[in-house]
Order: structure tokens, then sequence, then C-alpha cells
């Protein structure tokens, strides 16, 4: 505890290592919760769902200069579970933000959703809130990806000041 209380009294006079280690628990607590998140969600049950609309879509103002336009991945589709039919519009937990030249990587991650031979689309919805629902779920990459975003601040906060 007593080095939890230095380091919050360094950050507190604005010092450079216990504002990072801060941010390095900050960064653990986040990934950890989201961590968790992602890995409750492989184990979300599936139906198959109706596509109504998916493409690319301009996010925040209209801009002038075209590249400094920011899009996001936008969906609608429609789903049964236990008989009651919902409308989902969420397409992946990974919100990505695009700019106007890199917004391919929507487009790329779109590619990600199951469809089955009739044309529909898998919809992985939470048991709990069905109501709840995403097109596309975590992968095992996208898992150790949020593992090692939430290790290394403090990996790194420990080889520049411990090692």
């Amino acid at each position: 505890m007593t080095y939890f209380r230095d380091m919050w009294q360094l950050a507190i006079q604005g010092d450079t290592q216990g504002i990072w280690f801060w941010a390095a628990i900050y960064m653990l607590c986040v990934c950890t919760y989201s961590l968790i998140f992602q890995i409750r969600m492989r184990y979300w049950p599936y139906t198959f769902g109706e596509l109504k609309n998916i493409g690319v879509a301009r996010f925040g103002a209209k801009v002038l200069v075209k590249s400094e336009q920011d899009y996001i991945s936008k969906a609608m589709y429609q789903y049964r579970v236990s008989g009651v039919t919902y409308d989902g519009t969420r397409v992946s937990p990974w919100i990505i933000v695009a700019s106007h030249n890199s917004r391919g990587l929507l487009e790329k991650q779109m590619t990600s959703i199951q469809r089955s031979a009739d044309g529909r689309v898998k919809v992985f919805y939470n048991p709990n809130k069905p109501q709840k629902s995403y097109l596309i779920i975590a992968g095992q990459m996208g898992i150790a990806i949020t593992l090692l975003i939430s290790v290394l601040p403090l990996i790194a906060f420990y080889f520049k000041y411990y090692v």
C-alpha cells in the first residue's frame, strides 16, 4: 500500500513515474474488463438473421477536406430469439473509426461477417439480453491484442524504472 501511496504522490506532483504508473494501472483495468467481455462473448449463442443494410457511413460532421472525414461501419439486421423478433445495429465490439484514406479497414472488417448459403447472416446475441447482438465476435487475435495492450504499459514501466 505504501508503494501505491508513493506513486499517487508522484502523480499529483506531476512526476512522470507516478503518472506512467497510474496510466498503466488504468490500462490494465480497462483492458481486463474488455478482455472478460470478449471471452464471455465467444460463448454467446447465435441465430441467423436477415441483413437489411450494411456499409460504411460518415462519422461526425461533414468536413470540407475529404481526407479528414471519419467513417464507421453501420448495419441494420433483424433476427429472432425464442419467437421474439429483434432489430440489431452493432457490427462488432471493436468500434473502429477510420479516416477517408483508411476506410478500407472497415470494409475488411465486414468481410468477417458469416453468411449462410441462403444469404442470411450469423447474429451472436447475449443470452441474458437477446436484444444485444453483434455480427462479429472477438477472435483469438483480438483477445491477444487486448491482453498485450493491458500488460505492455506495466512491463514498460518496470523496465524503465526498475531494470
